[in-house]
C-alpha cells in the first residue's frame, strides 16, 4: 500500500508539473502578442491584428500584402476589390491576415487552415470577430497537409473548388513538392483559380511550372520575399519582375 500510495503521489506531482509548465506556456505566448498588423483596403480598413512573435507561420508583411492583392485583382478583373460572392482558401493562416483581407476587399467566403489549436483560438479567432467576419469564415484545425489529403478523399470537402489560395508556409518546416503534390490531385481548384505561393530563394527549384489545371503566369521578389502566381493558361506570357 506504501508503494501503491507513493506511485499515485509521483503521478500526481507529474500532472502539477506538466499543468504548470502548460500555464507557463500559455501565460508567454498571451505575452508575446502585439498588434502590429491591420487590414489595409476594404469594409474593414485599419482593423488592427493580434498576432505572436512566437508563430511557426509569419504574418506577411503589409507592403507584400497590398501589392499581391493589387496584383490578384488586376488578375480577376476587378481592380477595385475582388469578385462578390467569391471563395477563399487561406493556407498556413496563421493570423489570418490575407484571407481577412480578402473578405474586407469583397470576398464572399475564407476558409482558414491552422493547425495550432491555440493559435485558432486566441490569435486568428479574436482577428475574425475583430474584423466581424464571422459569418464569412471557416476554421479548420488541421495540418494543411491532412486538409489537402482530406480534400482529395472527399471531393466536396470545404465546399469544393476554391476561386482564390493563398499558401505561405513556414519556409524550411514544409515539404513543398509534398504540398504542390496533395494540391495539384485535390479538387481544390477549378480552371480559373487564382493562386499565389510564397517561398524561399534556395527552394525556388522545387516550385513547379504547373499545378493541377493551373500554370505558373508570374513571378514576383518583393524585397527578400518570393512569390509565384498560378492562374489560367492564357495569364500567362509576362515575366516576373522585382518590386521592392
Amino acid at each position: 500500500k506504501v508503494k501503491e500510495l507513493m506511485a499515485h503521489q509521483r503521478a500526481a506531482l507529474d500532472e502539477a508539473t506538466a499543468l504548470r509548465r502548460k500555464a507557463s506556456r500559455r501565460d508567454s505566448h498571451e505575452a508575446q502578442l502585439h498588434e502590429k498588423l491591420r487590414i489595409i483596403s476594404g469594409t474593414a480598413a485599419n482593423k488592427r491584428l493580434v498576432s505572436s512573435r512566437g508563430e511557426q507561420t509569419r504574418p506577411m508583411m503589409e507592403k507584400v500584402r497590398q501589392a499581391v492583392f493589387n496584383m490578384v485583382q488586376a488578375q480577376a478583373g476587378t481592380v477595385g476589390g475582388l469578385p462578390t460572392g467569391t471563395r477563399w482558401l487561406d493556407l498556413f493562416a496563421g493570423t489570418g491576415s490575407v484571407g481577412l483581407e480578402a473578405l474586407s476587399r469583397g470576398c464572399g467566403e475564407t476558409h482558414f487552415v491552422e493547425m495550432d489549436p491555440w493559435v485558432t483560438k486566441n490569435v486568428l479567432g479574436r482577428n475574425i470577430t475583430t474584423c466581424g467576419f464571422k459569418r464569412q469564415s471557416v476554421v479548420h484545425t488541421y495540418k494543411a497537409e491532412d486538409f489537402l489529403r482530406k480534400a482529395i478523399d472527399l471531393p466536396r470537402f470545404a465546399g469544393g473548388a476554391f476561386d482564390f489560395i493563398s499558401m505561405c508556409p513556414p519556409y524550411l518546416l514544409v515539404s513543398y513538392p509534398e504540398l504542390f503534390d496533395l494540391l495539384g490531385r485535390s479538387k481544390l481548384m477549378h480552371e480559373t483559380t487564382i493562386m499565389f505561393v510564397e517561398y524561399p530563394s534556395q527552394l525556388a527549384q522545387q516550385v513547379p511550372d504547373k499545378v493541377g489545371p493551373l500554370v505558373r503566369v508570374k513571378d514576383r521578389k518583393y524585397g527578400r520575399t518570393l512569390m509565384a502566381i498560378y492562374g489560367p493558361a492564357p495569364l500567362a506570357g509576362e515575366e516576373g519582375e522585382e518590386e521592392g
